[in-house]
């Protein structure tokens, strides 16, 4: 299998599980994706979320790397406007001492939760804009590198562990203002199209191939896709697993309800109710999933990488049950021959 599939978990908490069990959970499924061929197991970060358990990836993705032995371990992403630049290198060079040539490290724009959990995760500063950010994010890159410029007031600092190779670095976006500033800065760039799965890759992906060239970077430039995929053992299954998922946003957009998953009962009945807006959204969050057998989903997901020349592609999947995530990352994986 020349194209490489890994998995960016946001360790959902499933409604036959606490959110005390999910980041458990997380690390039995990077075992599973480790046996099954994925490439890398990336950790996402949220806050305040009554869906999702991680709020410190950093923390997890240490655990996933001593519990496997292959895999890379990351973050998609490291939610940088709440921190230190400096803290996070000292973070990620630990994580590279600890498992040399395994650790990822990448980073996003979003806040990852609320305007309270910014606050609180600020306090007792205020929480940074987005101006901020681009200075945060510069500061990392060097660093890491240890080639912070003589004239920065952070110049002088030691970095510590001090080591050689510093952790791959990935940005994360949804958009051409992210793809540009991560070629400028010479990251690998992800474009989340499980966000937004209307965004134009294959332009997206070339605005950030020409920012990398022209900023003159050493090697070469690294795009990955991350989409969100359900696989079942039938193509009704799959929906039905995928329209929990979209009608969970119809919920939390819409309404503000963001304290777990519908059933499926749930969900069929409150179908047949839905306004007019809520369908279009609806139908809107059921087109950034792609659903189906494993060779359905792999046709759809090689027909859009072949389109934008992605490098890899990430997997995001989101479900009711732990179980039905774990069986769709195992027919993905069968599906593109990985083990």
């Amino acid at each position: 299998m020349s194209l490489r599939i890994s998995v960016t978990d946001q360790s959902p908490i499933h409604a036959n599980s606490s959110s005390g069990e999910s980041p458990l959970l997380s690390v039995k499924l990077a075992q599973a994706c480790e046996r099954w061929g994925y490439h890398r197991f990336w950790m996402a970060e949220h806050h305040n979320s009554g869906i999702f358990a991680c709020p410190c990836p950093e923390i997890l993705i240490g655990h996933i790397a001593s519990q496997t032995s292959r895999i890379k371990v990351g973050t998609g992403g490291v939610m940088l406007s709440h921190y230190s630049p400096y803290k996070v290198a000292e973070q990620f060079r630990m994580l590279e001492v600890l498992y040399p040539g395994r650790v990822d490290l990448g980073v996003g724009r979003a806040p990852g939760g609320d305007q309270l959990a910014s606050d609180a995760l600020a306090y007792p500063a205020k929480p940074s804009n987005s101006q901020a950010f681009s200075h945060q994010a510069h500061d990392l890159v060097h660093l890491l590198k240890g080639t912070m410029e003589a004239e920065h007031p952070y110049s002088k600092l030691i970095v510590t562990p001090e080591i050689d190779v510093a952790p791959s670095l990935w940005m994360l976006g949804s958009g051409s203002a992210s793809c540009e500033f991560a070629g400028t800065l010479g990251t690998g760039f992800v474009l989340a199209q499980f966000i937004d799965s209307r965004t134009p890759a294959d332009k997206i992906f070339n605005a950030y191939r020409s920012a990398f060239k022209a900023a003159g970077h050493k090697g070469s430039p690294k795009t990955m896709l991350a989409l969100a995929v359900v696989c079942a053992d039938t193509t009704e299954e799959a929906k039905e697993i995928a329209s929990i998922r979209a009608y969970s946003k119809v919920l939390a957009h819409m309404h503000g309800i963001r304290d777990g998953f519908p059933s499926p009962e749930e969900t069929a009945e409150a179908l047949k109710k839905l306004s007019a807006a809520e369908m279009d959204y609806f139908n809107q969050c059921m087109g950034d999933i792609i659903s189906g057998t494993g060779a359905e989903c792999r046709k759809k997901i090689e027909a859009l990488v072949a389109n934008c020349q992605a490098d890899e592609v990430t997997v995001v999947n989101v479900t009711y049950t732990f179980e039905q995530r774990l069986r769709s990352y195992e027919l993905l994986a069968q599906a593109f021959e990985m083990y």
